[in-house]
């Protein structure tokens, strides 16, 4: 069968469907690792803080209370699957809790989160262009924040010239379900527990406490890849199984290295 004679053309790039095979396997190609036995808690540089992107507080609620949190996460390491990629960029959260003075409780609200797409393995051939495989970490729901404890959904968008833009590991139906903490897991097997760094104290700039604390999370599953070169059967199937995704829970982790600065409402610039 001379497969080499479908033409699948992908934006303005055309190629043979058993030559995008060979390419995507190649570019995706990931050898499968263990995920880490304990996490790397780095005392990484103390980044800047950005609060332009602190949500809204409802109506009532008390600004001299209410707290806003800009979360700089300055390293770690995510393991889907085969997938494992260094956080190499920072990961930037924006979220509040907003204080009802009538009920005197606090409300987790969540902002922004905001990330810049990272190399997970470089081009083949010395080509970082055409083969070149990015990721970027992007908000999917669920947020949910107490005592810096934080569960959030998660989707990881991957991108090269031959899957395009649009695939997908996890999206906002089926995402993949972070519980993270500064305490101790509790895995299922193979992984085993891992210890994250609760919340210090490290300093303040003016209004703004600056903390550091390390997240981690290794019991949650990781659901497939989708809409990979359009949706393409094949290139979905491709991605999926170089990267080792589905994943089940047991198989996967992720280690935040985290600045956190926060301020009252009250003492937000104008």
């Amino acid at each position: 069968m001379k497969a080499t004679r479908v033409i699948r053309r992908i934006g303005k790039v055309a190629l043979p469907v058993a030559g995008m095979a060979t390419a995507l396997t190649m570019a995706a190609g990931i050898p499968a690792q263990a995920a880490p036995a304990a996490p790397a808690l780095a005392d990484d540089p103390i980044p800047t803080f950005d609060f332009s992107d602190c949500p809204t507080l409802p109506a009532g609620a008390e600004p001299r209370s209410s707290l806003c949190f800009n979360a700089v996460v300055t390293s770690g390491q995510m393991v889907l699957g085969k997938f494992t990629q260094n956080i190499d960029k920072p990961i930037r959260m924006t979220f509040a809790t907003s204080y009802d003075p009538a009920t005197r409780e606090h409300t987790p609200i969540f902002g922004t989160l905001r990330s810049e797409k990272m190399l997970v393995m470089p081009g083949i051939f010395g080509d970082p262009i055409l083969t070149a495989v990015y990721a970027k970490p992007e908000y999917a729901g669920g947020f949910q924040y107490s005592n810096f404890q934080v569960k959030m959904n998660m989707k990881i968008r991957l991108t090269n010239p031959f899957i395009g833009g649009s695939c997908m590991i996890g999206n906002d139906s089926v995402p993949i379900k972070l519980d993270l903490i500064t305490g101790t897991t509790s895995p299922p097997p193979p992984n085993t527990p891992i210890t994250g760094k609760p919340p210090v104290i490290i300093g303040t700039d003016g209004p703004v406490v600056i903390r550091s604390v390390g997240h981690v999370d290794n019991s949650f599953s990781v659901p497939g890849a989708r809409g990979c070169a359009l949706d393409f059967g094949l290139v979905n199937e491709i991605v999926n199984l170089q990267a080792g995704v589905p994943s089940a829970a047991g198989k996967n982790s992720m280690v935040f290295n985290e600045y956190v600065g926060y301020r009252t409402y009250a003492s937000l610039p104008a």
